[in-house]
């Protein structure tokens, strides 16, 4: 119960985002890759722990979103991190799930 994690990627990192806002009390952490969400509902999930990845050349999804829901959530006192990719476009999840901390990131994370 106080290791409960979700991720996607594209539509699926802005349903990471979505969840994590409704339902924050479920989730120790988020992962949203290429995503996007209006920043301003991020308040809602400022106790799930987030790391956000981008590829700063996505021309399907635009990492100012991303960047914007970094900005967000470190306003409102979340644990949060932002890893963007130069000259990465939208496959961003191929660098994100090769990065070597990806995998001790999330299990290190729980719930209080």
């Amino acid at each position: 119960k106080t290791r409960v994690y979700v991720m996607g990627l594209s539509m699926g990192g802005m349903a990471t985002f979505d969840i994590a806002i409704r339902h924050p009390e479920v989730f120790a952490a988020a992962i949203p890759i290429c995503g996007t969400v209006h920043p301003a509902r991020l308040r809602a999930a400022k106790d799930v722990k987030f790391r956000i990845y981008h590829g700063d050349a996505d021309n399907t999804v635009p990492a100012e979103g991303s960047r914007q829901a970094y900005k967000a959530l470190k306003a409102a006192g979340a644990d949060v991190e932002y890893i963007e990719f130069p000259g990465v476009n939208h496959a961003s999840w191929t660098p994100a799930f090769n990065d070597p901390e990806f995998m001790s990131w999330l299990f290190r994370q729980k719930k209080e």
